[in-house]
């Protein structure tokens, strides 16, 4: 009994079919046959939830034979780490936002990491243009490296190190694909390159250059800030410019505090009679079209609009319309018009800026082209990252045996005013600024008021 019960444990202790990516699962291996399966779910959830991955997928037979090829080729265990690594290079290939393949439950991977005594790269970074700066310490402390360019990390190039995590890396673009990596830099890095407790790096600026400094691996990164007030902010600049800072169009928790939080700031830009509005959504993901529908095109537009031009959908099984059935693609044109609420007493008649950035995505890219296309407010920023065509309506799913999270959508949207839909957004006004400095952007757009 003892024996069996043994081997009872070392089965569970083996297996792939955990309920949560922890550390445990992520040092684990997959059996040829469970590789291959989860290959087979996520090709399946694919086929039954896109309307047409062509999309943005430049060569979609190649594709599909690079995917086939990767699956009759296991013939031997494989680990969940190499078989993310692989599973993950898709993300670039099929270039597109929405469709993704990261780590399930990453927060809980990398709490289980850290509480085992593991160490991550101690910095910060974002990019500028081509080049990745440090930013801040992991922890969020300042660092008096700030705004240096890593140019080595343990005697490899950083252009070398860049080309494997952005391959890894889902994304619109290149530009986007930087967007989100910068944030995760750390992380990638561990999934790619694995634990190092010391790190050696080549820095540089305009004025020197900096080799083989070396920096403990750290364990304690930022905390959480996934709070109300770190998402939605305002403020009155000057006596004429507020700056309205929205994160997220995402808040379900209290949705209502959201339009509250709006209502009030309009009250106020009412009451002290302002003339510009400042609305910050450079890290802004996307969320709910109906918060910035309600709450600011709604106190802005002086024009009926509506929020694209024509669609393409995907009938999921259950979601059948009368003559429908499950795997149809319907397209269409959008025919919801809103209307100009002509009595509403916190319209506001001024001037509208909106600054963007790679970040800014999904229901945000939305919201970009609705201001422009309408010309309710004008796009600042350096650059873009978005296709102005977006895909949404987002369905997940779990591979049963790596807990792969897998993100496929199931309609395209083009902008109001039609259009090249694979063309990144445009700006109206282009103003370049420090990347580790954000509110230069504002500084620099007050000056040229």
């Amino acid at each position: 009994m003892f024996k069996r019960l043994i081997f009872m444990m070392l089965v569970v202790f083996n297996s792939s079919n955990l309920f949560a990516t922890t550390l445990e699962h992520y040092q684990s291996m997959l059996q040829p046959s469970e590789a291959k399966k989860d290959i087979e779910q996520w090709l399946d959830f694919i086929d039954k939830t896109h309307p047409d991955l062509a999309y943005t997928t430049k060569d979609i037979d190649a594709f599909y034979q690079q995917v086939n090829q990767f699956k009759n080729s296991i013939n031997e265990p494989i680990s969940v780490r190499d078989f993310w690594l692989k599973m993950m290079t898709y993300n670039s290939i099929i270039s597109d936002g929405h469709v993704s393949l990261t780590p399930s439950k990453r927060d809980a991977l990398i709490d289980d990491y850290l509480k085992n005594n593991g160490t991550f790269f101690p910095f910060h970074v974002v990019f500028q243009d081509e080049q990745l700066l440090i930013k801040e310490k992991l922890n969020g402390q300042s660092s008096n490296l700030s705004g240096h360019e890593i140019t080595k990390i343990n005697g490899i190039t950083i252009d070398t190190i860049l080309a494997q995590l952005l391959k890894r890396t889902h994304g619109d673009s290149d530009n986007q694909r930087k967007a989100l990596l910068a944030p995760r830099f750390s992380f990638y890095y561990w999934l790619y390159f694995g634990e190092y407790k010391t790190f050696t790096l080549d820095l540089k600026t305009a004025e020197k250059t900096l080799v083989n400094l070396s920096f403990d691996a750290v364990n304690e990164i930022k905390g959480n800030v996934d709070s109300f007030d770190a998402n939605f902010q305002f403020s009155v600049l000057n006596n004429k410019t507020a700056l309205l800072t929205l994160n997220t169009f995402s808040w379900r928790k209290d949705e209502a505090r959201v339009f509250k939080f709006l209502q009030s700031a309009f009250l106020t830009i009412k009451d002290q009679q302002l003339s510009h509005l400042i609305i910050d959504i450079r890290r802004n993901g996307g969320g709910d079209d109906n918060i910035w529908i309600k709450g600011i095109l709604a106190n802005i537009a002086d024009k009926p609009w509506r929020t694209g031009s024509d669609y393409k959908v995907k009938v999921l099984a259950g979601r059948e319309n009368k003559g429908q059935k499950a795997g149809d693609v319907v397209s269409g044109e959008i025919s919801t018009i809103q209307q100009v609420q002509q009595d509403n007493p916190l319209m506001f008649n001024g001037k509208v800026s909106v600054l963007v950035g790679p970040y800014t995505y999904s229901s945000s890219i939305l919201f970009m082209n609705v201001m422009q296309d309408y010309g309710f407010g004008e796009l600042v920023g350096d650059k873009t990252g978005g296709k102005s065509g977006q895909t949404g309506g987002t369905q997940y799913l779990t591979l049963t045996h790596s807990n792969l999270l897998a993100v496929v959508p199931r309609f395209l949207l083009s902008r109001p005013k039609g259009g090249h839909n694979l063309e990144r957004s445009t700006l109206d006004i282009q103003i370049d600024y420090d990347q580790t400095k954000p509110y230069e952007l504002i500084d620099k757009l007050l000056a040229q008021q």
